[in-house]
């Protein structure tokens, strides 16, 4: 009989590795899935039965509330520092530095003034990352920055969705010694589809359920794991969206006023850097006559603003009311740039924009969708909000590790399982 027993439990402990025993001694492991622009607003009548179930089974929030510019590049970043720009230095898509030129659009670690990216802070704590176009994925000086990471640095070659999809199913069945215990990956969703062709676009429309079946194909990855019940799920977004009607001319309102300066525009805002600093006050009074956008100083910011007073953010921020946006026409199609000089100073965006983002987060539309499911998720619980700079301690509460040093955030327990 006791020989009997032996075997048994032997044989216990050696069960396909989906058994109790196998489950309870894995490490958690947390998937982070951030899909561009999608707005909670997108989800009243399109049909996403993969985000319905997580409401279900999850927690949630329709308020995940951004960074000031509410734009990508800021928004991706203070989500995975867990810092205000004012600290990670990444003040908007497109500005001006000193010392090393023009930021654009860049996923360049290099860039950050201060601030750790939740791959990075995983990784020092021995929890290997894959980061999958995520905010700082790579460094242009060559320091590791994952143990997994992808390998594009230009936007235009950045896999379709289906293909990053595939990227994080083949990282997630890998065996469990060998499975980073923090995945992060970047998806362009529907932000395109709703920049140009318009928030009530089919274009837009099946971008939603497309990124809905990314979500539902990962769960389901997700559920074929030996140790899924220590697999934790969070999908969201970087900003949200409203339709735009016309294009601030910022070229022509600087040339209109006598403005000597550089500028960089881009979402609803553009960064002035003077050439004359002693003309400051000349040229706030010219901008402050405009209806159309508010004029913001470093030195008296609003309360949202976090973005700091340093050399990065300029002189003067313009920053447009709904409907008007602001991109800088270089960016234009070549046969419409002509307008920066010789065309009106709010220009309607026919050759432009239908949606667009950056107001102050407080602006209706502004907001975005963060969704949490599994492994100490509460279940079935709306949560008010949740700020982006809490995004990061809550996953690292999830992965059992600290925080970056820096951090602003702090852990969002209404998601968290009792």
């Amino acid at each position: 009989m006791a020989k009997l027993l032996i075997r048994g439990l032997v044989a216990v402990l050696l069960m396909a590795p989906n058994s109790a025993v196998f489950a309870e001694s894995s490490p958690r492991t947390v998937v982070i899935l951030l899909f561009d622009g999608f707005a909670p607003s997108l989800l009243q009548d399109i049909p996403a039965p993969n985000l319905a179930r997580l409401r279900r089974e999850g927690a949630w929030s329709h308020q995940m509330i951004p960074a000031f510019p509410t734009i990508s590049l800021i928004s991706q970043t203070t989500i995975s520092t867990g810092c205000w720009p004012e600290h990670h230095g990444i003040v908007t898509n497109v500005f001006l530095d000193p010392q090393r030129g023009e930021y654009d659009h860049s996923k360049d670690a290099d860039w950050l003034t201060g601030c750790e990216n939740l791959h990075r802070v995983a990784e020092r704590q021995s929890i290997k990352a894959a980061a999958l176009g995520w905010a700082g994925f790579y460094s242009g000086s060559g320091v590791e920055q994952a143990s997994r990471a992808s390998t594009e640095r230009a936007w235009k070659d950045y896999p379709k969705d289906p293909q990053r999809a595939e990227q994080v199913i083949q990282i997630l069945q890998l065996p469990l010694g060998q499975r980073p215990g923090l995945i992060e990956a970047y998806f362009s969703g529907p932000d395109d589809e709703e920049h140009f062709k318009g928030m009530d676009s089919a274009a837009t429309r099946q971008a939603v359920i497309e990124s809905d079946q990314i979500i539902g194909e990962i769960i389901a990855s997700i559920e074929r794991l030996p140790d899924h019940d220590h697999v934790t799920l969070v999908v969201t977004t970087d900003h949200g969206m409203l339709p735009v009607t016309h294009n601030v001319n910022i070229q022509k309102i600087l040339l209109n006023n006598g403005i000597d300066a550089d500028f960089r525009s881009t979402g609803t805002t553009s960064f002035l850097y003077l050439k004359d600093k002693t003309k400051k006050p000349a040229a706030v009074a010219a901008l402050h006559k405009y209806s159309q956008f508010e004029v913001l100083l470093p030195e008296t910011p609003p309360a949202y603003w976090h973005i700091g007073n340093g050399p990065r953010v300029g002189d003067i921020v313009v920053s447009a009311k709904p409907p008007y946006f602001i991109e800088d026409v270089s960016r234009w199609p070549w046969f419409a740039r002509w307008l920066g000089n010789w065309g009106p100073e709010f220009i309607p965006a026919t050759f432009a924009l239908k949606a667009s983002h950056g107001y102050p987060p407080a602006t209706p539309g502004m907001a975005g969708i963060f969704y949490a499911w599994g492994s100490g998720i509460a279940h079935g619980r709306e949560v008010t909000k949740i700020d982006a700079i809490d995004i990061h301690p809550t996953v690292t509460r999830l992965l059992g590790i600290q925080p970056g040093n820096p951090v602003d955030g702090a852990v969002a327990t209404q998601f968290l399982a009792e």
